[in-house]
């Protein structure tokens, strides 16, 4: 179990649990239930953008951990199972204001962060060749027509960022023998 700092006050023969402002257990006045993460839920297409704004604001809120496993639950009888669970709630929260109602449906009786995560990545994230081509086959039709050079610019390097996050996922996710020619295919 990773390492949770926090000073532990007695008065009276009662112990509290106080998390120092860098744990991931540390309250912020801005940290209410409901809040969702992104300006737009996620309804199933996008997952990869999607998944990276939720990185980036749990990161910025100190609460990836609950999401990576790098923070698991404490003992129940532990002084920190409490707050560990309060928060493991809180991010729940948060993701589930982040979803569509019907996904959010679908992961309604999950325990824990990290249990949500890994079905959403189970079922979104999966990459097959299909998105692969979709992606190739937007690349190469892509112009300029009446978008100015930025815009244009920016279409493409999504597009190519995309595509670059999808083979490295495909990739490390396959288990057969084709895994190399995965790894190591270019666009060709």
């Amino acid at each position: 179990m990773g390492s949770i700092d926090f000073d532990v006050c007695s008065a009276s023969g009662t112990h509290e649990f106080i998390p120092k402002p860098f744990s991931p257990l540390f309250v912020q006045s801005s940290d209410v239930p409901g809040v969702s993460l992104v300006p737009v839920p996620f309804s199933g297409t996008n997952f990869g953008g999607w998944k990276r704004s939720i990185i980036v604001s749990l990161s910025a809120r100190n609460k990836i951990a609950f999401v990576d496993g790098s923070l698991p639950k404490p003992p129940d009888n532990s002084i920190e199972s409490k707050q560990w669970d309060i928060y493991n709630n809180m991010v729940i929260s948060w993701l589930t204001s982040s979803l569509s109602p019907d996904i959010t449906d679908s992961v309604q009786y999950s325990e824990t962060v990290e249990e949500i995560w890994r079905q959403l990545n189970n079922r979104y994230g999966t990459v097959n060749g299909t998105k692969d081509f979709k992606i190739k086959k937007e690349l190469a039709s892509t112009c300029q027509d009446s978008l100015d050079i930025a815009s244009c610019f920016n279409k493409l390097k999504k597009l190519w960022d995309e595509l670059r996050v999808v083979r490295k996922n495909h990739g490390n996710h396959c288990t057969y023998g084709a895994k190399e020619g995965i790894l190591e295919d270019r666009l060709h």
